[in-house]
C-alpha cells in the first residue's frame, strides 16, 4: 500500500513538473528568435519582423498551452513578443513573470542535453537522493556502468549485501562505475539511515520511481546494469532478462562488472 500510494504521488509530480518545463521551453524558443536580430536591424524590418515571429510564437503556443498550468501565465510570455525590446528585455519579462520555476529549469541537472545526438537513455527518470540532490537519467553519460541496486530496510538479503557493494564503489568508481541504491519504503526513513550508516554507504541512496517499474522482478534485492549510452545490459542469473534477482559476493559483482567496463 505504502508504495501504491508513492508512486500515484510521484506520477502527479512528474506530470506537473512536464508542464512546467514546456513552457519554459516556449520561453527559451522566444529568446532565441529575438536574439538572432541586433535591435538595430529589427527596427529596419519593422512590421515584417514582428509578423514572422508573432505567426511562429502563436504556433508554438497553440501546440503546447494546453500544458500550461496555472502557475505559469503563457500569455504573459507571447505577448511580449509583439514590443520592439530586445532579447535581454524579452528574457527579463520572462524570469519576472515565473523566476523561481524559469531559473529551476535552466540550471537544473535534468535539463542538460548530451553532446551525443543518438543518446537515447532505455530509462527517463528523476529521483532524489537522501541529501536532496536530483539524479537522473543524464547520469549514465557521464560513467561506464552504472550498476542500479533495488532493496528494502526491511530486506536481510538486502542489508547484509551493502557493505559488499559499498566495496565494489570503492574499488571501481575511479575506473567508470556509478551505484545507485534505490528503495521504495519511504515510511521506515530511520530505518534506511541506520542501514546506510552500518554499511558505510556512500554512493548514492534515493527514492523509488515508477519509471524503474519494467523492471521489477517482484523480489529484492534486483540489481539492473545500463551502459554510457544509456542502455540495459544484459545481466541476468535467469529470472529476468535484464536482471540480477538475489545478493551477491564481492567477487561476483567483481567479475561481471570488470567484464562490463572492458
Amino acid at each position: 500500500m505504502v508504495r501504491s500510494l508513492y508512486q500515484r504521488d510521484a506520477v502527479h509530480k512528474k506530470e506537473k513538473r512536464m508542464k512546467k518545463k514546456l513552457t519554459a521551453i516556449v520561453a527559451v524558443l522566444m529568446a532565441l528568435s529575438l536574439s538572432a536580430c541586433s535591435p538595430d536591424k529589427a527596427k529596419e524590418q519593422g512590421e515584417k519582423i514582428k509578423k514572422d515571429l508573432n505567426d511562429k510564437v502563436e504556433s508554438l503556443k497553440d501546440d503546447v498551452s494546453k500544458y500550461a498550468d496555472e502557475e505559469t501565465d503563457l500569455e504573459a510570455l507571447t505577448g511580449t513578443t509583439t514590443s520592439q525590446g530586445t532579447s535581454e528585455e524579452l528574457s527579463g519579462a520572462i524570469i519576472s513573470e515565473s523566476e523561481e520555476e524559469f531559473l529551476e529549469f535552466t540550471t537544473s541537472e535534468s535539463t542538460e542535453i548530451s553532446t551525443d545526438e543518438y543518446y537515447s537513455p532505455d530509462i527517463i527518470f528523476t529521483i532524489s537522493d537522501l541529501n536532496g540532490n536530483k539524479i537522473n537519467e543524464n547520469e549514465f553519460s557521464k560513467h561506464k556502468v552504472t550498476m542500479i541496486n533495488f532493496w528494502e530496510p526491511w530486506c536481510g538479503p538486502c542489508v547484509n549485501e551493502m557493505p559488499e557493494i559499498e566495496k565494489l564503489y570503492e574499488d571501481y568508481k575511479d575506473k567508470g562505475l556509478y551505484i545507485i541504491g534505490v528503495f521504495s519504503s519511504t515510511d521506515q526513513l530511520e530505518d534506511v539511515k541506520s542501514v546506510i550508516a552500518s554499511a558505510g554507504t556512500t554512493y548514492p541512496i534515493a527514492t523509488y520511481d515508477e519509471a524503474f517499474d519494467i523492471y521489477q522482478t517482484g523480489y529484492v534485492p534486483t540489481t539492473i546494469f545500463i551502459d554510457q549510452n544509456g542502455h540495459i545490459l544484459p545481466a541476468s542469473n535467469g529470472y529476468s532478462e535484464h536482471a540480477i534477482v538475489g545478493a551477491n559476493s564481492y567477487e561476483k559483482w567483481a567479475e561481471l562488472i570488470e567484464s562490463f567496463l572492458k
